[in-house]
């Protein structure tokens, strides 16, 4: 079973953009983490708040800071973002954290 979970909130949008809130919940203790997932519908990601992001097509990574990178077991991860879309406002799909599948929620 998935070790984490992850809720992903579509704060604001508009017609070639939007604002979004990510919150991960993970049952182990990090040193260190990664959160990936495929956006759709050209979906790009723009600033990005307590993560740093990356980008290769529809695969996105944001990566700790340095400032966040210990979580204990049970801890909670919470970063946000604003992006760009050329098509409609699906949401993301796939995530893993440090490359363990979680589950939306």
């Amino acid at each position: 079973p998935p070790t984490c979970q992850v809720s992903y909130h579509l704060d604001d949008e508009w017609s070639d953009g939007f604002q979004a809130s990510l919150r991960v919940t993970t049952d182990e203790p990090l040193s260190g983490w990664q959160l990936a997932w495929t956006f759709p519908d050209g979906q790009r990601i723009g600033q990005t708040w307590d993560a740093t992001p990356h980008q290769n097509g529809a695969q996105v990574t944001a990566e700790a800071k340095d400032y966040n990178r210990e979580v204990a077991a049970h801890g909670t991860i919470a970063f946000g973002f604003v992006g760009t879309r050329d098509g409609g406002n699906g949401a993301p799909r796939g995530f893993r954290l440090n490359g363990e599948p979680c589950a939306n929620g």
